[in-house]
């Protein structure tokens, strides 16, 4: 959902009661990747539908993924602190990508009581088909960027990366919006749009 800031069709200008950051430099650039973020978003909608996936399947493979690549153990109760996801929730994701050919599960060697996730070879060549033409298009793009932009990009993209995952946290610690107490499990049924919308995004 873009703030009422995002939806303002000219980059930099005044949003509706101002805003705290108005004026900074760059503050335009927070447009511009909004709308990246926006559209990076439908496109994965559109194709994780197209194989089947529920939203919550495609970013817990991909947390898997990136922990694979990276050589560390990802567990059950990892993925439901980075999706904020219930343990019910988190074990319905996991037993769906699971019987789906996605995911095995296997024995920690690290520490043999402890249980981690595999992405399997059918989850890279799923990925591989599902983001194929978003990666032709944006190569396309930085394929006519000079070596000093890609750098730059190399070396900011992490950083903004990081600083909105600090502002993730920063979120999850102030009090919610509905009056509920942080943290607190949401009851059946009350989801927007009611019990199938909270089916739909487990």
């Amino acid at each position: 959902m873009q703030s009422d800031e995002g939806t303002i069709s000219t980059p930099g200008a005044a949003a509706p009661g101002g805003s705290a950051h108005q004026g900074r430099r760059g503050f335009d650039v927070l447009f511009l990747l909004q709308q990246f973020s926006t559209e990076a978003e439908r496109y994965a909608d559109q194709v994780r539908r197209r194989f089947g996936l529920a939203h919550k399947d495609v970013h817990a493979l991909n947390e898997v993924m990136q922990a694979n690549r990276a050589g560390r153990p990802i567990r059950a109760g990892d993925i439901a602190r980075r999706l904020v996801l219930s343990g019910s929730a988190t074990t319905t994701v996991i037993k769906r990508l699971v019987a789906a050919g996605h995911l095995v599960r296997a024995v920690d060697p690290r520490d043999r009581r402890e249980v981690s996730l595999q992405a399997t070879q059918h989850a890279y060549r799923s990925g591989r088909r599902m983001f194929s033409a978003m990666g032709e298009e944006v190569l396309a793009v930085l394929d006519d960027c000079t070596d000093e932009e890609i750098d730059v990009l190399r070396r900011r993209l992490p950083q903004l990366t990081e600083a909105v995952h600090r502002a993730g946290q920063r979120a999850g610690e102030g009090p919610r919006e509905d009056g509920a107490t942080q943290g607190a499990p949401v009851p059946p049924g009350t989801a927007p749009g009611g019990p199938e919308a909270a089916a739909r995004t487990a």
